[in-house]
């Protein structure tokens, strides 16, 4: 078994021990005080009978025994499979605090026939005795659920949910029993409030008609009016804890939806305008972060900026790899800017550039970098490619095809056409971050980028438009006739001639 598993099952035996103590105090309370109508005749007539029948010692036993039973087999039942066991983690609080009413209720149904058989048999008023009855197994559960159900929630996220989940996405089931925080407001009010001061009420009333006395109608009237205070009061705290809450969590679903502009109002001071205030400086800090992002993104190929910024301070460094290197240039760009304004340039360009990046991006490629009319454009790094001299070839007919309708744009607002040389190449590299200590950019580096930048220069020598070398043609692995021979290419820098490859 695991450590983490046997972790789970100490805690649920403790969560347990807390469910019987949480009982146990339930039956004190009630207990150590006198029962409100104890003292007259018939009580005592009652007292004697269960006495002497134990039937309060079999309603007690049952009432503790569910709560125990559902524990064991509720424990059981989820640690079936680890899966089931993480689903329902969370859920433990609910269930292990909710066997105690279900065991209180089953104490007061249990009574339920002694009292018809004390009336039968003794002639005992029961009217007084149900409603005792009912107020202790009431009063009672509700003690035992709250109690437990606050003492395991906190050792659960204090303890076992932070231990088990320790990046939060707790699982849940798509049926939950977990209270919401009204529910536990309402709760706490039951038993701090509601039961205290009908056991006070009820007292000062059975005396009263002990003694003779009238009943007082103020004393009635303070009580009831102490209630709908004490609820008033819970219900106000309950609204000033849980509106900014909800306000948080649908600004939180914004912001998770990219909307960094999300604001939450801040209007106190206390915990909750506190945290009110970081959540805003939060938003503010994601959304300069996403600002950075996209400018980045903008700077350097986006791929680029994803690795950078997921492998960190790993990526501050370089690996050796092969990749495929593409070199495109605009044919006699400098003769043609001459006679061109430098907004008509910069027009030409920005359209160029967008048309033949979305080719190199759809293919798996990165631009590395704009040098003046040039594209250098590199596949298979950072991120690994199954082919990446396949798809630089695929990128570049694709380029072809974009040309075509960059010119007619390009002709249609009085701006020249324009004609290209690609050259691509696939080799070894090293690959990674280079540059000062405060200024850097991720790059390739190696004789295969000279020799796709040659390659791309050769194509004015052959009069074409692509050249491939023989090393991108071979891990092309292209049907025979799509690419055609050219020449056994005198490569400047190399001694060896290499066969370089065009497709019509």
């Amino acid at each position: 078994m695991q450590k983490e598993e046997k972790f789970i099952y100490r805690m649920v035996r403790l969560y347990g021990l807390i469910v019987i103590l949480s009982n146990v105090i339930a039956v004190l309370i009630p207990t150590l005080v006198a029962t409100p109508l104890s003292d007259t005749e018939n009580m005592q007539n009652w007292i004697n009978f269960i006495s002497r029948k134990n039937a309060s010692n079999y309603a007690i036993i049952a009432a503790f025994l569910v709560p125990t039973l559902v524990c064991i087999v509720y424990s059981h039942k989820i640690s079936k499979s680890k899966e089931k066991m993480m689903k329902n983690i969370a859920e433990i609080p609910s269930v292990y605090s909710l066997s105690s009413v279900i065991g209180w209720n089953l104490y007061y149904f249990i009574e339920i026939p002694f009292v018809i058989y004390a009336k039968i048999q003794l002639g005992i008023k029961i009217k007084y005795i149900i409603i005792s009855s009912w107020a202790f197994a009431v009063f009672s559960g509700m003690t035992a659920y709250t109690i437990s159900y606050i003492l395991i929630e906190i050792l659960n996220r204090m303890v076992l949910l932070p231990k088990v989940f320790p990046e939060g996405h707790i699982q849940k089931n798509g049926f939950s029993f977990r209270p919401i925080f009204k529910h536990l407001m309402l709760f706490s009010y039951m038993v701090s409030s509601v039961f205290p001061v009908i056991l006070l009420l009820t007292t000062i009333i059975t005396e009263e008609i002990q003694f003779g006395k009238k009943i007082s109608s103020g004393i009635i009237f303070i009580s009831i009016l102490l209630l709908i205070l004490a609820f008033i009061i819970t219900k106000g705290l309950t609204k000033i804890i849980i509106s900014p809450m909800n306000k948080l969590t649908l600004a939180a679903d914004r912001i998770k939806e990219g909307n960094y502009k999300t604001r939450v109002g801040v209007v106190t001071a206390d915990e909750l305008g506190t945290l009110a205030d970081s959540f805003n400086d939060m938003a503010d800090s994601l959304a300069e972060k996403e600002f950075m992002r996209d400018t980045f993104g903008k700077i350097v190929d986006p791929e680029v900026r994803d690795y950078l910024l997921h492998e960190g301070e790993k990526a501050l460094g370089g690996e050796t790899r092969e990749v495929t290197v593409l070199f495109c240039d605009i044919r006699s760009f400098t003769a043609m800017s001459e006679k061109m304004s430098a907004e008509d340039v910069v027009s030409l360009l920005n359209r160029y550039f967008t048309a033949l990046g979305q080719c190199i991006t759809v293919h798996h490629g990165i631009i590395n970098k704009y040098i003046g009319d040039a594209i250098m454009a590199i596949f298979g790094a950072p991120v690994s490619s199954e082919n990446s001299a396949l798809d630089a070839y695929k990128a570049a007919i694709d380029m072809r095809q974009a040309l075509v309708h960059v010119n007619k744009d390009l002709t249609a607002v009085g701006l020249p056409e324009v004609h290209f040389g690609i050259g691509i190449h696939t080799g070894p590299v090293f690959a990674g971050t280079i540059g000062a200590e405060n200024r850097m950019e991720y790059t390739v580096i190696g004789d295969t980028v000279n020799t796709a930048s040659r390659l791309e220069s050769l194509c004015k020598t052959y009069k074409v438009d692509l050249l491939l070398s023989q090393a991108a043609a071979q891990k092309c692995k292209l049907t025979e006739g799509a690419l055609t021979f050219v020449d056994d290419a005198q490569i400047r820098g190399k001694t060896e001639p290499m066969k370089v490859f065009t497709v019509e």
